[in-house]
C-alpha cells in the first residue's frame, strides 16, 4: 500500500481509564475515538493498557494485598475476539479513523500488555504483545509470541509502529522499527508517577520524566518519526481504587502521576505538551514529508547503516507447548491472530473458544464457519 495521505491530524489520548471496569473501560474508548473523529483526526493513540488500566498499584502493595486488585483485573482484561473489542472497532469504521489502542489481553489464562492498530474500516491491520514485561509486571503478565512481535504496519497514512513502554528504550527494538522505515510512531505508556516520588535507591529511569522528555523524544531523533506518547490519567477517586481498603484514608494525591502526555517530530523538537490538570486529546498536524531532512541526515534503518557489519536476527514465529508434526516430520504454523479471532474482517466473527491449531491444518471452509453479523453500538453508549 502506497501512502495517500502525507498530512493529517492525529491525537494522542491523555484520560483517566475505567479502572476494573471492562464496560466502562469500552464506553471512554469510543468516546474518545468518537471526539477524534469528529476532531478531523486520522488517527488516535491510547495509552499502553489503557483497558482496563494500568495495575500500578502491583509497585506498591504485597501479594497478600494484591490478589483482590489481580482477581478483578483479569476479570476485566479484554479477549481479542470479545463484543467489548467489536464494539471499538465498529467506532473505528464508523468515524473512519486509525486506532492503537492498548489493552491488557486475557488469551486463555494468560494475560498480555497488548496492542492494535484498527483500520478505519474496523479491521485489525496489526496486533502485538509486549514482548517482555518489566520488573514486577511479570506477576500479572506473560510474555509476548514471535508473531505479536511486528511493529510497524504500512497504511494510507504512512508506516505507523507501534511499542509499549520501555520497549521504546529497547535499541534492538528501536532498530528493527527503523529498519522498516517507520514514519509514526506511538510510544503508549502507563500511569507513572514523576520525580517528586523518587525514593534515593530508586533508578531515575524508573519515574515519568525521563520517559516523557528523554525517551521519547531520543525515540524521534533515533529513527526519525513523529511520536505520539500517550500516558494515562489519575483522579483521587482513582487513587482510592488503586489502594488496599485499609489503607484508603491515607491516600496519596494523585498529581505527581498527571500530564506526562507528549508529542515528538521527527527531529526530536517538542510539538505538544498537556497542562498537569488537562483531559482530553492533544492533538498535532503531521506532515510526513518532514521526516526527509532528519532521514537525509541519519537513517539508521538505511544509508546511515552497515549491514554488512551489523544485523539483527528477528524470528517472529510462535512456538507453542505443544506442537504439531506431521508424517514427514515438518511442524505446524501458528497464528496468534487466528487463535484469538482478530484475524477476521469487520462484520464477521468467529465462533469457538481460542484454540491454538496449525495454520497449515486449517482449511479455508473451517476458517469461515460460524460467522455472524457485526452487532452495532448499543442505544446509551455516547460520548
Amino acid at each position: 500500500m502506497l501512502t495517500a495521505i502525507k498530512k493529517y491530524k492525529a491525537a494522542a489520548v491523555t484520560a483517566e481509564p475505567g479502572w476494573f471496569n471492562l464496560e466502562e473501560s469500552t464506553r471512554k474508548t469510543i468516546k474518545w475515538i468518537k471526539e477524534a473523529g469528529a476532531a478531523g483526526c486520522k488517527l488516535v493513540a491510547f495509552p499502553e493498557v489503557w483497558i482496563p488500566g494500568y495495575p500500578y498499584w502491583m509497585w506498591k502493595i504485597n501479594y497478600q494485598e494484591a490478589l483482590p486488585f489481580l482477581k478483578a483485573y483479569r476479570e476485566n482484561s479484554l479477549p481479542s475476539d470479545s463484543n467489548e473489542m467489536l464494539r471499538i472497532r465498529n467506532a473505528a469504521h464508523e468515524n473512519g479513523i486509525y486506532v492503537s489502542l492498548g489493552y491488557s489481553e486475557i488469551d486463555v489464562a494468560t494475560l498480555h500488555l497488548a496492542q492494535v492498530l484498527i483500520g478505519p474500516n474496523g479491521d485489525i491491520l496489526n496486533h502485538r504483545r509486549k514482548i517482555k514485561p518489566t520488573h514486577v509486571e511479570k506477576l500479572v503478565f506473560g510474555d509476548g509470541a514471535g508473531d505479536t512481535f511486528e511493529p510497524v504496519t504500512q497504511t494510507d497514512i504512512g508506516r505507523v509502529g507501534q511499542y509499549n513502554c520501555w520497549e521504546n528504550m529497547n535499541p534492538f527494538l528501536k532498530a528493527y522499527a527503523c529498519c522498516q522505515g517507520e514514519q509514526v510512531h506511538i510510544a503508549a505508556w502507563p500511569i507513572y508517577p514523576d520525580k517528586t516520588t523518587r525514593t534515593p535507591m530508586d533508578p531515575y529511569t524508573n519515574v515519568s520524566d525521563p520517559n516523557s522528555d528523554i525517551v521519547s523524544p531520543a525515540y524521534a531523533i533515533e529513527t526519525c518519526t513523529y511520536v505520539l506518547a500517550p500516558f494515562q490519567r489519575l483522579s483521587q477517586e482513582g487513587v482510592r481504587k488503586n489502594t488496599p481498603e485499609a489503607k484508603r484514608d491515607d491516600c496519596e494525591t494523585p498529581d505527581c502521576y498527571n500530564g506526562h502526555t507528549r508529542i515528538y517530530g521527527p527531529d526530536g523538537q517538542l510539538l505538544a505538551k498537556p497542562d498537569k490538570d488537562f483531559e482530553g486529546l492533544v492533538f498535532v498536524d503531521i506532515d510526513l514529508d518532514q521526516c526527509h531532512l532528519p532521514k537525509a541526515l541519519a537513517d539508521f534503518g538505511g544509508h546511515y547503516m552497515r549491514s554488512d557489519l551489523i544485523r539483527l536476527l528477528v524470528d517472529t514465529r510462535r512456538k507453542e507447548p505443544i506442537t504439531h508434526a506431521d508424517q514427514d516430520g515438518q511442524l505446524g504454523k501458528y497464528s496468534t491472530s487466528e487463535r484469538v479471532g482478530l484475524n477476521v474482517p469487520l462484520g464477521e466473527e468467529k465462533k469457538g473458544g481460542a484454540q491454538a491449531v496449525p495454520t497449515s491444518k486449517v482449511s479455508g471452509a473451517e476458517k469461515m464457519q460460524g460467522l455472524k453479523a457485526f452487532p452495532k453500538e448499543p442505544n446509551g453508549v455516547t460520548a
